[in-house]
């Protein structure tokens, strides 16, 4: 019965109604959130504030004690977490904000292949609006995705196949994790890049899982009940060196002044932009 319940959920049929609803929500409620303060870089509406995150969440971190304060966590606008208009979130907004610049430096004639894990509506809609990128969405469970493909496993992509991927906040689902970031080096081409973004708590520079643990345990450590571990910032990168990765941190500084503020992305955020260097510049390294 849980396993018919669990297809439903990802079911096209049972998807497509829950987003149309949510869309149909989010029009009856956007002239509120109306005005010229801030500017989605996803969808591009002018607003007058992002909505915070959602008062679910706030209640269960707090009930189950959860170790860090929100504002410890880097990347985490929790107080201008979406967009009234699209839903895209706070770092959805960074992702399409620092795409927008890579992808005015490629070469238009050529179509640029990228796979984005878990894809949002809203960033998916962006990101294929765009004629030289392939956009495709994958995921382990979700029927409305292009390729269900689990990261660990990635066989369906050959090597070397991909010009950028985006990976965000799948990472700290996923059981070998080391195992999905070797796949990911795999199937990107030399030269390409991608973005893998996890959790982060400022301070935190050791990884911290404990395999068997409650879902309260995960809330409580870890942020979520469905998150198996909670990174530490040196062995996030050190885990993605070690997987073949040159990693680069991509934080304010890379941006116009103004723009962080403007698309309600907290100051402290920061993009984990990993590349697949060619052979002959790792040889000269």
């Amino acid at each position: 019965m849980a396993g018919m319940i669990a297809n439903l959920k990802h079911s096209v049929v049972y998807v497509t109604l829950k987003e149309q609803r949510k869309a149909l929500l989010r029009r009856l409620k956007l002239p509120q959130y109306l005005g010229d303060a801030v500017e989605c870089p996803v969808c591009g509406t002018h607003l007058r504030q992002f909505k915070p995150i959602w008062k679910s969440y706030l209640r269960k971190t707090a009930e189950t004690g959860y170790v860090y304060p929100l504002s410890a966590l880097e990347t985490f606008n929790y107080q201008a977490y979406s967009c009234p208009a699209c839903d895209a979130s706070d770092r959805e907004r960074l992702y399409a904000l620092y795409l927008a610049g890579v992808f005015a430096s490629l070469d238009r004639s050529h179509r640029h292949r990228m796979v984005e894990f878990a894809p949002s509506g809203a960033l998916k809609k962006k990101l294929k609006s765009y004629p030289f990128i392939e956009h495709r969405g994958a995921d382990l469970y979700r029927k409305t995705v292009d390729d269900n493909v689990d990261i660990t496993d990635m066989r369906i992509y050959p090597d070397n196949s991909l010009d950028l991927f985006l990976c965000s906040h799948i990472l700290e689902h996923v059981p070998d994790d080391r195992k999905a970031m070797r796949e990911l080096y795999r199937v990107l081409k030399p030269g390409g890049f991608g973005i893998v973004v996890v959790p982060i708590v400022h301070g935190v520079e050791e990884t911290q899982e404990q395999p068997g643990t409650s879902e309260d345990f995960r809330w409580k450590y870890y942020g979520s009940g469905d998150h198996l571990r909670q990174y530490g910032k040196r062995d996030l990168i050190g885990r993605l060196t070690a997987a073949g990765f040159r990693v680069e941190l991509v934080d304010i500084t890379h941006f116009e002044p103004g723009a962080f503020a403007r698309a309600g992305i907290a100051e402290d955020s920061v993009l984990y932009v990993v590349h697949k260097d060619a052979e002959l510049r790792r040889g000269a390294a």
